[in-house]
């Protein structure tokens, strides 16, 4: 599973958006960006930092 939070961006907001593809986390992230933090445009440059901070999640042994 992939993971991005809101903090990774520097937000201060506990969501993490996941998928199991780039694109879906990105899907994911851009919604509750639109939604709760009232992003209305997601420029090219911020969409290239977000993809930037997506992470493998590590999992509970």
């Amino acid at each position: 599973m992939k993971t991005i939070t809101c903090k990774d961006a520097g937000i201060d907001c506990d969501y993490v958006a996941r998928g199991l593809t780039n694109e879906e986390v990105m899907k994911n992230a851009a919604e509750h960006g639109r939604q709760k933090h009232g992003m209305q445009t997601i420029t090219p440059e911020l969409q290239q930092k977000m993809k930037s901070l997506i992470r493998e999640e590590r999992q509970a042994v």
